[in-house]
């Protein structure tokens, strides 16, 4: 009976255990899509604003400097652990984890790229907010094509 009591607690505190590291894990994923719905929000916000021949320059200003804080902070996001394993839903493709020093480039090219739109932006230049945005853009758009899953639903 005493053998039986330590296995099924062991058994139960194995089983508590990986619940809570499930857990753990969906909580990663949710402030990362957190995350990601907030940069995407705030890019949007830039766009209407560098949209116009004469913008918001406070709001171009805290845009672009959210934009490049989200962007250093980005790696963060993807800890070990927070893929698809353990039958979580994420569109986070595992080659983040497996080949993280190509990640991270992909990381530092939209940071080195939100840096150079925030400076614009302090200069209140709108031309070269615009041609940055597009860089930004296309830094968001290479690490999706490349870290992320795809519907094929289209």
């Amino acid at each position: 009976m005493g053998r039986r009591v330590v296995l099924l607690t062991a058994a139960l505190l194995i089983g508590a255990g990986a619940h809570a590291g499930t857990s753990n894990v969906l909580q990663v994923v949710h402030a990362r899509r957190e995350h990601f719905k907030r940069l995407g929000r705030t890019a949007k916000s830039l766009r209407d604003q560098i949209g116009r021949s004469r913008p918001n320059w406070n709001l171009v200003v805290s845009d672009t400097n959210e934009i490049e804080r989200l962007a250093q902070d980005l790696p963060n996001w993807f800890p070990a652990g927070s893929g698809q394993a353990r039958g979580i839903k994420t569109k986070a493709r595992a080659i983040i984890w497996s080949k993280p020093q190509e990640f991270a480039r992909a990381a530092h090219r939209l940071s080195n790229s939100a840096a150079i739109l925030a400076q614009a932006a302090s200069r209140h230049d709108l031309a070269g907010v615009r041609l940055r945005a597009r860089a930004v853009g296309q830094a968001c758009g290479s690490c999706h094509h490349r870290f992320r899953s795809h519907s094929n639903w289209w």
